[in-house]
């Protein structure tokens, strides 16, 4: 293929595939009789790691290195393992943060809340009920589908209906990766199955009437990997928490 094919493969610019090669990520395998750069088509599985080792966060340093183990054959190198392991410490940091974040938040909403009905323990508000929807007790913390499931009630979408949570329990279990690219989240279900593609495609027509998310408007690709959610939009980010969950639950 040359630069232009490929890039138009991978829906990226020529410019990136350059920026690749220079910083030695890419090689081409040689050059037309015009002097286009030409590659083979295992490059485009090659760009996909690169990709996706960024969208982690990874430096440009380390998937060097993971590329040159790879063909190398030697993912065992103690450099590479380095390199995960604190990548790895470094998001579960993060995530740390923002789970602590949650945790302080809840018991702030619980404390405001007992402050407001001292002494008037059987007056109801709209306050109480969004303690009690987002504030479990510690001894029975909600899964993380039904907090996701609350969250949808709270807005009303679409994908509480009995149509949406039928598609949703199509795609359960289902094998995604999940990015964000400024204000978009791209979800790509890696499957063949007809069913799941028929599921993604009525998932995002019936979300695309869903009044309460209408600046979504989700879109769905069909891929040589599976198919790609694309979400754009101020919540878009509950398709991403909509899919997390459904991965980590059986069918």
């Amino acid at each position: 293929m040359t630069i232009g094919q490929l890039a138009k493969q991978m829906g990226i610019r020529t410019s990136t595939l350059r920026f690749y090669e220079k910083e030695g990520l890419i090689s081409p395998h040689g050059r037309s009789e015009s002097g286009y750069r030409l590659y083979k088509p295992e490059a485009a599985g090659q760009i996909q790691l690169i990709q996706r080792a960024q969208r982690v966060g990874f430096a440009l340093a380390d998937i060097k290195l993971f590329i040159k183990n790879l063909a190398d054959g030697s993912l065992s190198n103690d450099m590479l393992i380095d390199a995960a392991e604190k990548r790895f410490f470094a998001l579960e940091k993060e995530v740390t943060q923002k789970l602590i974040l949650r945790h302080e938040l809840t018991h702030f909403l619980q404390d405001l809340y007992q402050h407001e009905h001292h002494g008037h323990e059987d007056q109801e508000s709209a306050f109480g009920e969004l303690v009690e929807r987002i504030c479990p007790h510690p001894e029975a913390e909600p899964a993380s589908h039904l907090a996701f499931e609350q969250l949808l009630q709270q807005h009303g979408c679409v994908l509480t209906s009995a149509d949406g949570k039928k598609l949703i329990d199509q795609l359960r279990g289902q094998h995604v990766h999940i990015w964000q690219e400024e204000d978009l989240y791209k979800i790509l279900v890696i499957s063949k199955d007809e069913a799941v593609r028929k599921a993604m495609d009525q998932l995002a027509d019936l979300e695309a009437d869903c009044e309460v998310h209408a600046e979504l408007r989700p879109e769905v690709a069909h891929s040589t990997e599976g198919f790609l959610l694309t979400a754009k939009g101020e919540n878009s980010f509950l398709f991403a928490r909509l899919f997390l969950a459904l991965a980590e639950e059986s069918v």
